[in-house]
């Protein structure tokens, strides 16, 4: 069973902001589009993956 939720994130594909999450029963680590299926990240590499989108917002609002 995967959960669809809203992550401040986009998909590299279609833009979308809703991703499917793993659960701790998933074999799969994978972080998909919830409206493309594109893959994003790995759930391990999570916490980076949005830490690195924050910086880049924080930065393009300085600029």
């Amino acid at each position: 069973m995967m959960l669809k939720v809203t992550l401040d994130l986009r998909c590299n594909v279609c833009g979308g902001g809703r991703f499917l999450l793993p659960t701790l029963s998933e074999a799969s680590e994978d972080i998909r589009c919830a409206d493309c299926s594109a893959f994003k990240c790995k759930g391990s590499d999570l916490e980076r993956v949005m830490s690195a989108q924050h910086q880049k917002s924080a930065m393009a609002a300085v600029a």
